[in-house]
């Protein structure tokens, strides 16, 4: 009778150990934005004390009240765009991009155009290029864990994009959408998508669009991915990554 008594004891602690580490998982397999930057090297550099960089300080200096600022004229003109995450308030966004400014500076240092991306912000700066819309690096974060079920996930995830799309510029002025849907074993895929400020309606969508064509290239499978681009990204796992993060 005790012996019984004690492997029920066992397998109920083996069942709760299995439960925690399959918990831990998801949680640790959620990709955590890490420190991306850029330093678009065809722009050319620019001098210390020169006009280039008065003009580059005083546009990065209006971020994040303003997410787009261009000061000067050319060839000394510098636009400089911050993004947040849209579920992020303002105090959380402002301090994101005031820690990532300096950042993105001393690793890209004299470079005439630059991007970073920081957990939940993205700053950029550089000449203006024909429609703000220069998708010059994609870069990508993904989770190590692999679904079982890739073509399952892959049909959801096409679903859902197509599904944020419409919501886009539903009622709002800029590029953001939000949504959910219903995976399998009761999980569900969360998802967001947004644009920067100083690209189109119609320039939003094709950022979009590489961006969700950039998942079967380098996240088939994967539970959890993020895809970042200087003028939009797209996000999306299994937990609700506006209140864990």
């Amino acid at each position: 009778m005790k012996k019984q008594i004690k492997m029920k004891t066992i397998i109920l602690l083996l069942l709760l150990l299995q439960i925690i580490l399959n918990v831990v998982n998801f949680t640790m397999a959620e990709p955590i934005y890490s420190e991306i930057f850029r330093c678009k090297k065809d722009f050319g550099t620019y001098q210390l004390n020169s006009l280039y960089q008065t003009n580059l300080v005083s546009a990065l200096k209006s971020l994040p009240a303003l997410t787009s600022k261009s000061v000067g004229v050319k060839p000394n003109e510098v636009t400089a765009v911050s993004l947040c995450a849209g579920y992020l308030n303002p105090q959380d966004c402002k301090s994101c991009v005031d820690k990532t400014i300096p950042l993105l500076l001393q690793k890209c240092p004299n470079q005439k155009g630059a991007a970073a991306w920081r957990v939940k912000c993205m700053v950029k700066y550089g000449e203006p290029v024909l429609n703000n819309y220069d998708v010059w690096f994609v870069a990508n974060e993904v989770s190590y864990i692999i679904t079982k079920d890739v073509v399952g996930l892959q049909n959801t995830l096409s679903s859902l994009v197509d599904k944020l799309l419409l919501r886009l510029y539903n009622g709002q002025p800029t590029g953001y959408a939000y949504g959910t849907q219903d995976y399998k074993n009761n999980r569900i895929v969360y998802m967001v998508m947004q644009c920067t400020n100083d690209i189109s309606h119609k320039d939003c969508t094709k950022c979009i669009l590489h961006v969700s064509g950039e998942i079967k290239r380098c996240c088939s499978g994967a539970i959890a991915a993020a895809i970042l681009t200087p003028n939009c990204y797209l996000r999306y796992t299994h937990n609700d990554f506006r209140v864990l993060n």
